[in-house]
């Protein structure tokens, strides 16, 4: 048998001055220049201006989030995984970008309904309704499926409706189907990152109203229930501020 040549790649997945044995040998010092090479493509130069001119063409989204709710379940949920969406299309990772889009997608549509205060028979849904009428709790349904009851209680608009099905399409092409080639993953990513903002943006809500930011009023409910804050009324005198 003839033999015959493969490109290949030798260890792809090490850190050499990280990973044993070859740190003990190489005596070589991680630095940071060295973590950020390795978070970047592997197959290309560190560079810094490449690395800033990747964050100018993300953040360059339509609708800012230029402030959340410093509560813990929305940074988590939302707002951290949207900042790391933004570093990863830094560093060239475009899968995490869309994957971390995706995330914070079902998040919002979870969030959505639970701000909502669906209602049936002139009460609030319990967990149980959801099970009967949906087969299961609206949390634990697929993606596409809470979209589609979401949009059946009117509780989102078609634009809002696109921005789900943006990045829920783009994530089924790029995580799930061996066939999808990858030329435009760079564009597709953005797309998905700045849907996931508009989504964010619109479960927060960030109208400013005589310099003050009004929240969407049934988000701010959701916080008053969860005891994230008081209205200003009950907790000082005369309803001041």
């Amino acid at each position: 048998m003839n033999d015959r040549l493969i490109p290949g790649w030798i260890n792809p997945l090490a850190f050499i001055e990280v990973d044993e044995p070859w740190a003990s040998v190489t005596k070589a010092t991680p630095t940071l220049e060295s973590v950020i090479k390795f978070l970047c493509p592997a197959d290309a130069p560190l560079d810094i201006e490449k690395l800033l001119a990747r964050y100018r063409e993300i953040s360059t989204e339509p609708v800012r989030l230029f402030l959340a709710p410093a509560e813990q379940r929305i940074l988590d949920k939302l707002v951290w995984p949207l900042r790391h969406a933004k570093a990863s299309y830094m560093v060239g990772n475009y899968l995490a970008t869309i994957s971390l889009s995706g995330m914070v997608a079902e998040m919002v549509a979870i969030l959505l309904w639970e701000i909502a205060d669906p209602q049936i028979n002139a009460r609030p849904m319990t967990k149980a309704d959801e099970k009967a009428l949906f087969r299961s709790e609206f949390e634990r349904l697929g993606q596409e499926r809470r979209v589609s009851v979401l949009s059946a209680y009117n509780i989102v608009a078609p634009d809002i409706r696109q921005h789900f099905e943006t990045i829920r399409l783009a994530r089924r092409r790029y995580l799930h189907l061996w066939s999808q080639d990858h030329d435009r993953l760079p564009d597709d990513a953005v797309r998905c990152f700045h849907a996931a903002v508009s989504l964010a943006v619109r479960a927060i809500g960030q109208d400013v109203q005589e310099g003050k930011l009004v929240l969407n009023p049934r988000l701010a409910l959701y916080l008053e229930r969860k005891g994230f804050y008081e209205p200003p009324e009950a907790s000082e005198p005369n309803g001041a501020a």
